[in-house]
């Protein structure tokens, strides 16, 4: 995990990578050829040697890159073969070989993490991993990037997942393209072939996922998705957070996780992932493991039975359709909810990990097992009231005596936190002008937000 910046001013770089310290605690730096500066911060997990490399810089290319390629191994292997030679062990360096080779073609050859700037002198490029669980964030007037909204601080967007990025110094122009969408995949032709096939990349995913020259560990729930991940690799470190008494903990560290958050959240589960984030960094853990994506991929909710059904009755009943509009199914809607819903927690469990130096690591959003889970047939992601079908069947082979408990998520009892002992909090956190929550002018009865809360 790294934090990546540029402008054309240097302090300003200078400046954002301060912003963001907190993501890179082995230093800053930044390259400035008089036109534009790029920065970048580092938290070293792969070639501890190699510090004074980033960004990283051959020929007229200089790249700035946050992330993980988690490929990076094989495509050095096809780079070597190609005629390219390296002076380091790093992913980077392969990245910026990659893009010499192909150009914006490489990025089909990614299986990463990653948000990233290169920039040859005259243009600058920024590209984004394909489910967005790196943050990348631009800013068009007076042109700059960087991997935090905080270090911008006005008028910024971010860089969409699957995109990349073009801006011309010289002319001002700013393009946007989609370089990957969903396309199915082939699958096997029984539902056993594909079950293995999925074990198969599973396996694949967790073993990429665990290169690694420094600590690691995975954060355990005890739900099917962590337990799964358990199955494929010997973690010597499982963390769990435990709902319980952290009234004090979460009133002293609230200000401080709503900074990280840099925006509005739906879920106080950042709490919980604060906590997760902030035991990896006490135990020297530098690199986590996370069952995120499995939900929207494989059919998690409870939420997606109703469409599993709706989708049933479109197919069946034909005779009706000229009179309903079309059902959703549930790829629509684990598709909705990839780009939505999981947006938002993969925000989230971004900013509390690098809080705390911490890098998290997603083996269901591997690339390969995006588009494989996306091409399932539904009744291996949904029987009845059954969600994750594939997923379960899989466990189940692995760990025969696993018992299947309810979906727990990171349940955080803030609501007997903030009791009447707690009054005070709220009302100086949520109504305190200052603060610009409330138009209060818009407000017909102010005194009604005093008795919600």
């Amino acid at each position: 995990m790294c934090s990546v910046a540029g402008a054309t001013n240097p302090d300003d770089v200078v400046e954002m990578l301060r912003t963001m310290k907190h993501r890179t605690p082995d230093g800053i730096n930044q390259i400035n050829d008089g036109k534009f500066c790029v920065g970048m911060g580092r938290l070293a997990i792969i070639d501890l040697v190699s510090s004074d490399l980033f960004p990283f810089q051959e020929g007229n290319l200089t790249l700035s890159f946050n992330g993980e390629i988690f490929n990076y191994v094989e495509l050095r292997e096809e780079l070597k073969k190609r005629g390219h030679l390296f002076r380091t062990t790093s992913d980077t360096e392969v990245l910026l070989k990659c893009w010499k080779e192909w150009g914006a073609d490489c990025l089909q050859k990614l299986n990463g993490m990653f948000a990233f700037a290169l920039y040859d002198g005259h243009t600058i490029t920024l590209a984004r991993d394909i489910a967005g669980e790196k943050p990348l964030y631009i800013r068009r007037k007076n042109f700059a990037f960087a991997s935090e909204a905080k270090a911008l601080r006005w008028e910024c967007e971010e860089l969409p997942p699957a995109h990349m990025a073009t801006y011309h110094l010289a002319s001002g122009e700013f393009s946007l393209k989609q370089y990957w969408t969903f396309h199915p995949v082939e699958l096997p032709a029984h539902d056993d072939e594909i079950q293995n096939r999925l074990e198969e990349l599973l396996t694949d995913a967790v073993r990429i996922r665990t290169r690694s020259d420094v600590p690691y560990a995975l954060y355990y729930s005890e739900g099917i998705d962590s337990t799964l991940i358990s199955t494929f690799h010997d973690f010597t470190k499982k963390l769990t957070y435990h709902d319980g008494d952290y009234k004090e903990q979460f009133l002293t560290d609230f200000e401080k996780i709503v900074w990280h958050l840099d925006y509005p959240v739906k879920s106080f589960s950042a709490f919980a992932l604060w906590q997760l984030a902030k035991e990896a960094h006490e135990n020297g853990i530098r690199v986590i493991l996370s069952g995120e994506g499995a939900d929207e991929l494989f059919g998690g909710y409870v939420r997606y039975v109703q469409p599993h059904f709706n989708y049933l009755a479109h197919q069946t009943y034909t005779s009706y359709k000229p009179m309903f509009q079309p059902a959703r199914s549930v790829h629509e809607s684990g598709w909705d909810e990839f780009n939505g819903n999981m947006q938002e927690l993969l925000r989230m469990g971004d900013r509390m990990a690098s809080a705390w130096g911490v890098e998290n690591r997603c083996p269901f959003l591997d690339k390969r097992i995006i588009e494989f889970a996306f091409s399932l047939p539904h009744h291996l992601k949904i029987q009845g009231l059954q969600t994750k079908v594939i997923l379960q069947r899989i466990l189940k082979k692995r760990m025969p005596q696993y018992k299947d408990v309810e979906k727990k998520g990171l349940f955080v009892s803030v609501n007997n936190w903030l009791g009447v002992p707690h009054e005070q909090f709220g009302k100086e956190t949520y109504l305190q002008k200052q603060r610009d929550i409330w138009n209060t002018f818009a407000l017909q009865n102010y005194k009604l937000i005093q008795q919600i809360l």
